[in-house]
């Protein structure tokens, strides 16, 4: 099984080497969605499983029921397929089931069980945007970074970035052509098929910094720094500042077309490892909104709230937009 070092060199290139609602601004559409905004929000919620609300009509139903062994899920960027990662581990063995099926008819399309090579039974998988590969995350050493194709046929793996081990924290973010978007200590990695170069996008030198999410285009990223959410062009340029508040906003996705971004407002520690937020929309226009939740907002600024209800959706886990 071939393995590959990430090593980065002085300058920009990195050399591979390889050891083998609010109706403010609301022009149509139930509890004041824009008429305007499309696709499907799927987002986790504490035991409720995930969850799902349809745009621009608001109507919110269950999408996957609350399972204890779904380590995650993934929506192909054209909303055909689902993706879930499920832990079936056992005593003395560590089998992780992938199952691609189709969204309409629940008919499986894709099907395999993935050993973790350090026995790992917390593995995560994600679809690349022409659904043909998936890349695994996993928080042990021995799988570092993972690509196979979707029957589960193994592609190559990447194992520590400068000698240094990656960590589960490290994001790894599907790119168009099926390129990876690593993130690793203060460093935004490009890594481009057959996954043996690569680029240094930036370093982001903030002492608080993460939750990066890419739009559709690949051409803009969403990131949070220290409270609140900031836009940028791939290379790190045009900068913006795009939320603002007396709380703190996280986990940020952007709308299919690129035109709006859900932002995890009020964001806020539940317990040792929980953390919980409640879903705004904001135009992403370069502009800066107020999101708070005792202040007025921004006019423009859209709580998501379910048709027929009056409370903004709350979320605690993996929120997708497709």
């Amino acid at each position: 099984m071939k393995k590959t070092h990430l090593l980065l060199i002085v300058g920009y290139l990195m050399l591979l080497t390889a050891c083998s609602k609010d109706n403010n601004g609301a022009d149509g559409g139930d509890n004041g969605y824009p008429s305007a905004l499309t696709g499907t929000i799927y987002y986790d919620w504490a035991t409720q499983g995930i969850l799902k609300v349809s745009l621009s009509d608001g109507v919110g139903s269950t999408f996957i029921p609350d399972k204890s062994k779904l380590n995650n899920f993934d929506i192909s960027r054209d909303g055909r397929y689902k993706l879930t990662v499920i832990n079936e581990q056992t005593v003395g063995k560590y089998p992780i089931r992938f199952t691609l099926s189709d969204i309409t008819n629940g008919s499986i399309v894709e099907e395999f069980v993935y050993h973790s090579p350090g026995l790992n039974g917390y593995c995560k998988g994600f679809l690349s945007p022409d659904n043909s590969h998936i890349v695994v995350l996993s928080n042990d050493k021995a799988d570092g970074i993972t690509i196979l194709k979707r029957n589960g046929e193994f592609v190559g793996r990447i194992q520590d970035i400068n000698g240094q081990e990656l960590g589960f924290n490290d994001q790894r973010l599907w790119l168009p052509g099926n390129a990876l978007l690593i993130i690793h200590n203060n460093y935004i990695i490009r890594l481009a098929p057959p996954y043996t170069s690569g680029t240094l996008l930036k370093e982001m030198n903030y002492d608080d910094w993460g939750d990066v999410a890419v739009n559709h285009a690949g051409n803009q990223l969403a990131v949070r720094i220290a409270n609140h959410v900031y836009t940028m062009d791939m290379d790190g340029s045009n900068l913006k500042q795009v939320t603002t508040s007396n709380f703190k906003e996280s986990v940020p996705e952007f709308s299919p077309d690129g035109k709006y971004l859900l932002v995890g407002t009020e964001y806020r520690q539940t317990g040792p490892f929980g953390w919980m937020w409640s879903l705004k929309i904001i135009p992403n226009d370069g502009k800066e909104y107020n999101v708070d939740p005792i202040a007025p907002n921004t006019p423009g600024v859209i709580p998501v709230i379910l048709k027929g209800k009056e409370k903004i959706e709350t979320a605690g886990g993996q929120m997708i937009w497709r």
